[in-house]
């Protein structure tokens, strides 16, 4: 049979700054490239004729259907194939073309990788009908999130289509393009637009719903998902995907019991949908209930593949699994046991339940079940920084010295790669293993604007104050045109933020002294005020428009300086500010120093300044010493400012928990004849059963008491970010 001709079909408008690597994408191989332009300003229709595409222009009508039928209209070849100009085709043309020869099928179905951030694990993949045959009478339907589902079910069945292996990465998603395009605000006027006339339209509210997440509007979210699961036909091929957004948007709403009761009807339906399991165990999680939680998260990851047979890592004498030589290119594994049945994120039947799995046995205690849980999550993603900074938590509580956890975790990402020496040196960073990161070697891990705040930092604690000072001066000179840090303008604050503790904290004369005129405005004022403070102990004039950032620069900078050891610095600025005494009593409670943040939150407290977190703070102190009920009066205050605050609400669950359980104590103690068993003892155990539950959930300030000023490691359970997919 000869070999079928492939036409790829866009549109686009005002599309010049993605439209060439979609077009180049496609290497030349198409047989035809079909362009309908609804209205560009820009040089677009140029680039695609470029190209060799056939462009033809119609004016915009608010209806993505139609300028989709118009460039089937135009169709010469036997297939057509439909792309986004946000996208890339992976799946090289000729293999396409190759595929279609022998086929009986009508129409094929893609799969898209959504991304949605920088990182290899932001991503959400999906299949859609994108590959179909010409001239059988197809056409698009929808204003918006068109398709020809309908339209080739209409004729010839749900038979005739056929799923594919051809990979089409979709850009369109990232944060910075959806703000760029105003995609949000556009695709809401379009879907309220189409509901007008077809209120009933199940599709359209589903991805109104999603456009409300996407805008921030949850509730109306939450809100009209329950409308249409509750009316949409069990077989709609969205309904799954309604479902686990849905739970998702509960789960950031706290709306624990929806969710749970959410997933215990619709799981049986969807049990081998792995997206589903796992925010069952993040529910689970938020409850305390951390067995059911794991076994969730065994279920999400029921179809990841086996691990090999235990080895030894000489480096730390712990046992792992056979895989830690994956380097940081190695390929996501994680996407093949879905087969495209669902929407899903990556990773979530692999990676992100067995890192979940690893953080509850670290809570639990059982520190290399930990480790080798972590080590399974990373033979799937060698640079998922939950699973690298876990299981270098897990070896911390093992014993294991810093340095040889700096020697696996780089014989685990490599350094070959930016990507691998980052991961490294924040997860290191995320452990507070400072004294590993100031040693690592120049010559695998050179100076980079992405880790050196991370080193700088190290070097600070660590008292390496001028070779800190030395890199930071270095780094920003080369720096004082700000576009070489265009669109990281945040890791620059960051980066001067440091070199000002650095200065302000070595007292040395320095041959090249740090100029805060050179820092980026609104930055440079600030730190210009203060370090004149700092400096020479005047009050220097502060602008009415300068006073907000200005608040915010010092409450950084203290902040800074107890993370950065620098105490006494942090004291002289919240003595220049007292008004800032708040953030310092936070900070060096948050940091561990509990002895010196007590004696401030209580002086706080009498001087009728309990703002921010201090309340809860105060109560947390007061809980650990067993004082329950005054511990019970400050998470009041606490709530009564911060309703919403679910720690404090636990806090005071658990407070008047420990009440009873003193008062059904006392009563037996006081009557053991008559208590000994009975109604008294089984109201007790109930009680410490409560109390066990609640201390599982993420509740309390965590400090690692392992090393001094360790903090616990990122997990994903406490994220409050989730990718939704329109269709």
């Amino acid at each position: 049979m000869k070999k079928p001709t492939l036409g790829v079909h866009l549109i686009i408008r005002n599309e010049a700054a993605l439209l060439p690597q979609c077009l180049d994408s496609l290497a030349g191989a198409a047989d035809e490239i079909v362009v309908v332009d609804t209205g560009s300003t820009d040089n677009s229709a140029a680039i695609a004729t470029s190209y060799g595409a056939k462009v033809y222009h119609m004016n915009w009508n608010y209806d993505f259907s139609a300028a989709r039928n118009t460039g089937l209209s135009h169709a010469e070849t036997d297939w057509i194939l439909v792309l986004d100009a946000d996208e890339i085709l992976k799946t090289p043309v000729g293999t396409i073309t190759e595929m279609l020869r022998n086929t009986d099928a009508m129409a094929f179905t893609v799969n898209i990788e959504n991304w949605l951030g920088s990182l290899p694990e932001d991503r959400l993949t999906h299949n859609v009908i994108r590959l179909f045959r010409n001239g059988a009478g197809y056409s698009f339907q929808g204003i918006i999130h068109e398709g020809l589902d309908a339209s080739i079910i209409g004729k010839h069945g749900a038979s005739v289509i056929r799923s594919s292996g051809i990979e089409i990465i979709h850009l369109g998603y990232l944060p910075g393009l959806m703000a760029k395009k105003d995609k949000i605000s556009r695709n809401e006027h379009l879907l309220r637009r189409a509901l007008a006339k077809d209120p009933g339209n199940d599709f359209y509210s589903y991805n109104l719903a999603v456009t409300c997440c996407q805008n921030g509007q949850l509730e109306e979210a939450e809100a009209l998902l329950i409308r249409t699961i509750n009316r949409a036909p069990l077989q709609a091929s969205y309904r799954p995907s309604m479902i686990r957004d849905l739970a998702k948007i509960q789960l950031s709403l706290n709306h624990i019991k929806a969710v749970n009761a959410l997933l215990a009807r619709e799981l049986p339906r969807y049990s081998d949908y792995p997206d589903l399991h796992f925010i069952q165990g993040q529910s689970w999680e938020s409850q305390g209930l951390t067995e059911r939680a794991f076994q969730s998260y065994q279920r999400a990851a029921a179809g990841s593949e086996e691990p090999a047979a235990p080895v030894e890592a000489s480096s730390t004498g712990v046992t792992l699994e056979a895989g830690a030589a994956v380097n940081a290119g190695a390929t996501l594994t994680a996407g093949a046991a879905l087969s495209g049945k669902y929407v899903s994120e990556k990773g979530m039947n692999s990676f992100r339940p067995l890192a979940r799995m690893g953080a509850i046995s670290l809570q639990l205690g059982h520190f290399e079940e930990a480790a080798r849980w972590f080590h399974r999550a990373l033979q799937h993603h060698v640079l998922y920084a939950p699973a690298l900074q876990g299981i270098a938590s897990a070896f911390q509580r093992l014993d294991v010295p810093d340095q040889d956890i700096a020697t696996l975790l780089t014989q685990l990402a490599g350094t070959g790669q930016a990507a691998g020496r980052s991961a490294v040196i924040h997860a290191l960073d995320a452990v507070c293993a400072y004294e590993a990161i100031a040693g690592l070697p120049q010559i695998d891990f050179p100076l980079e604007k992405e880790t050196l705040p991370a080193r700088a930092s190290a070097w600070i604690i660590t008292g390496r104050l001028q070779e800190a000072g030395a890199a930071l001066r270095e780094a920003l000179s080369l720096l004082r045109d700000t576009t070489a840090m265009e669109g990281d303008m945040e890791n620059l604050h960051r980066l001067w933020m440091i070199a000002a503790i650095c200065r302000w904290q070595d007292n040395r004369p320095q041959p090249e002294p740090l100029e805060f005129a050179d820092a980026p405005e609104p930055l440079r004022s600030a730190l210009l005020l203060v370090d004149e403070q700092l400096t020479q102990h005047n009050t220097a004039p502060v602008l009415p428009g300068d006073a907000g950032n200005l608040s915010r620069v010092i409450a950084e900078l203290i902040r800074l300086a107890v993370k950065l050891r620098c105490g006494g610095l942090a004291g002289r600025l919240a003595g220049l500010f007292p008004e800032h005494r708040t953030d310092w009593a936070e900070a060096l409670y948050e940091s561990g120093q509990l002895e010196e943040a007590g004696e401030l939150l209580i002086t706080l407290a009498g001087d009728q300044q309990a703002r921010g977190k201090v309340p809860f703070y105060l109560a947390e102190m007061l809980f650990d010493k067993g004082h329950y009920g005054e511990a019970a009066d400050w998470f009041q205050h606490m709530l009564a400012g911060t309703p919403g605050h679910e720690p404090s609400r636990i806090g005071l669950s658990l407070s008047y928990l420990h009440l009873a359980r003193q008062e059904l104590e006392e009563a037996a103690d006081s009557f053991p004849e008559i208590y000994a068993h009975g109604p008294l003892q089984e109201d007790m155990k109930a009680t410490e059963q409560a109390i066990a539950v609640l201390n599982r959930t993420a509740w309390h300030t965590q400090w690692n008491s392992h090393r001094y000023f360790r903090k616990e490691p990122h997990h994903e359970a406490a994220n409050p970010d989730f990718p939704l997919h329109d269709c």
